[in-house]
């Protein structure tokens, strides 16, 4: 899977404070690629219909079975709805057992630090 670059959801005001949120998803088997690329297929639907996203991106690097995200929101509060919503409800816990150790790191990004 090439990487999906960066899709604006909405217009971002460049005097606007938001929350970014970067990801690495390292699998432990060349196994669980299908399934994960599955799931991000269905992940990306909601994302579609998810009030408070900016924007995101995905970064692949099958050969070494990780994946990098990059999302930016409104506020913590989108992240936060949109992370206790189905699909993306569901499918962590099932994804957890096929992930090596996962990282997350959320930090404020202001508009006018936008390409």
């Amino acid at each position: 899977m090439p990487a999906l670059p960066w899709f604006e959801a909405h217009a971002v005001d460049p005097n606007g404070d938001y929350v970014a949120m970067a990801s690495r998803l390292p699998l432990k088997s060349y196994l669980s690629i299908p399934g994960f690329l599955r799931d991000v297929m269905e992940l990306r639907r909601q994302l579609a219909h998810t009030p408070g996203l900016v924007g995101y991106a995905l970064d692949a690097q099958l050969v070494r079975k990780t994946f990098w995200t990059f999302s930016v929101w409104d506020d913590q509060a989108s992240i936060d709805a949109f992370a206790a919503t189905d699909p993306h409800q569901r499918v962590t816990p099932a994804l957890r057992p096929r992930m090596r150790t996962t990282q997350f790191e959320f930090f404020p990004i202001a508009g006018n630090a936008f390409p």
